[in-house]
């Protein structure tokens, strides 16, 4: 698990792998496809050998754990569908049959699929069958598919109904026979969820809000913005898009703007988003894990946006807010001056004079904290025991602070921070290769077990850091 911050981490949660090889030279499982609108990220992709094959869920995307598809059988049973293996060929070749399918498996034929369709939405709508679910109806080849199986990737759309107690209006025309269109959630709706007295269960409970899957979505006709209802273009809309900015995934919400930069300054951006140094977890105190990075005075950016609240990214920020100045130094070298591409303009000074790619830094705004960091490093051990015959217990590791008198192949580092249970304890200052962890290993002298002595098999720490021990256990 990606740990290097939080966005990373939220990232690596949904990431998607196509399993094919790196080395292939298709271009078509690289590429964007229609159905990937609104459940991968158009933007978050690695550069290189693995583009396009290495994916990432959009932010509203969503995959099914299945549920059983029972419940669906004993409705279509009552809800007069013919059995596979009650019926005649000539029944199936009736072209007022439609074939029934559930999870693939064809299991029998109906002849009213629109109103079975339509009550199937709407048992759907009112939670009497999982809100999973999906039903499509292909009419060109005649045939009703229900899908319960775990794996599908889903998203929310709003439901849109006729209103034919009202009639669009057609500028052209000035009257239509065309029933209006609106959406199922209202203004009261919003105002609970604003409250925080309806949830999301309520919507779906309601009928507001509906899963549909990549399949499902092709029979759909699905507005971008609500006021695209009122416009005469059309009059079939039957879902319409909670917000268009849903398309993109974690690391490409975090960008301000980015309908404003070329598309591969967005795939750059959610590449270097996970390797900004920030907070990646509020209890990083408590957790040991291998190794971690946190920024000390990192800031919300001044430009923010509304995934960004629902991201974390006020309370687990990542970077700095530094103020940045573009200026010749000494005129040395400045044939070609390079683009320095700011992702956050700091209430500390830090004035940058670029020469080709280098960077000169205020050591007045260093020396006040900026980009001040720490690094965390987890080591780990363990006693292994080897049970091996009469001697079973005489071979097992111990932790201890191992002693020149009774261990052999000693260290060259230092033993004299580790205890008696072979731990240096908690805020003890260490450097260099100190010994963080003290073992020995019982080794037989000769085969026999009355000449036992102990061999070191401690753990030291790397020689080129130092730094203060945080926890021990």
């Amino acid at each position: 698990m990606n740990r290097l911050t939080y966005a990373s981490t939220l990232s690596h949660l949904r990431r998607l792998n196509t399993p094919l090889g790196r080395e292939g030279k298709q271009a078509k499982p690289r590429q964007l496809h229609n159905t990937h609108w609104g459940f991968i990220c158009p933007a978050e992709t690695p550069e290189g050998q693995a583009v396009g094959l290495v994916k990432n869920l959009a932010l509203m995307a969503y995959v099914s754990v299945g549920s059983p598809q029972s419940p669906i059988l004993e409705f279509l049973e009552e809800w007069s569908m013919e059995n596979l293996e009650e019926i005649s060929p000539q029944t199936i070749a009736d072209p007022g049959t439609t074939k029934i399918f559930v999870n693939g498996s064809w299991i029998g034929v109906h002849r009213d699929p629109c109103t079975l369709e339509a009550t199937l939405r709407s048992l759907r709508r009112q939670i009497d069958i999982d809100p999973e679910v999906s039903v499509v109806r292909d009419i060109k080849e005649k045939e009703l598919r229900v899908y319960t199986d775990a794996g599908r990737v889903c998203r929310p759309l709003l439901i849109v109904e006729s209103d034919h107690t009202s009639v669009s209006k057609d500028p052209l025309n000035h009257s239509s026979s065309n029933p209006a269109q609106k959406l199922k959630l209202r203004k009261p709706h919003i105002h609970k969820l604003v409250n925080g007295e309806l949830g999301w269960t309520q919507l779906l409970v309601k009928g507001l809000v509906e899963l549909v899957d990549t399949e499902e979505e092709e029979a759909t006709m699905i507005a971008m913005i609500p006021s695209d209802l009122n416009e005469p273009y059309s009059s079939t809309y039957t879902h319409c898009e909670i917000h268009p900015s849903m398309i993109l995934g974690i690391c490409g919400s975090i960008i301000p703007f980015p309908d404003h930069n070329q598309s591969p300054r967005n795939t750059y951006q959610s590449a270097m988003g996970k390797q900004a140094m920030g907070i990646y977890a509020s209890n990083f105190q408590q957790r040991m894990d291998t190794l971690a990075h946190v920024l000390h005075y990192p800031q919300k950016p001044l430009a923010t946006t509304r995934a960004m609240e629902h991201l974390h990214f006020r309370e687990l920020p990542s970077g700095v807010n530094a103020i940045v100045a573009i200026m010749c130094y000494t005129g040395y070298n400045q044939a070609r001056l390079r683009r320095l591409f700011i992702l956050r303009a700091s209430p500390l000074t830090f004035i940058v004079y670029m020469q080709e790619d280098s960077l000169i830094m205020n050591q007045a705004a260093v020396d006040r904290g900026l980009f001040r960091s720490s690094f965390y490093r987890t080591y780990v051990d363990q006693e292994r025991g080897h049970m091996t015959g009469d001697t079973a217990g005489l071979y097992c590791e111990t932790f201890e602070r191992p002693g020149q008198d009774h261990c052999v192949a000693m260290r060259h580092g230092s033993y004299e921070k580790v205890d008696c249970d072979g731990l240096v304890s908690p805020g003890v200052r260490v450097s260099g290769a100190d010994i963080l962890i003290g073992k020995t290993v019982p080794v037989l002298n000769g085969g026999e077990t009355s000449g036992l002595v102990k061999r070191d098999a401690s753990t030291a720490m790397r020689p080129n850091e130092s730094g203060l021990v945080d926890q021990a256990s």
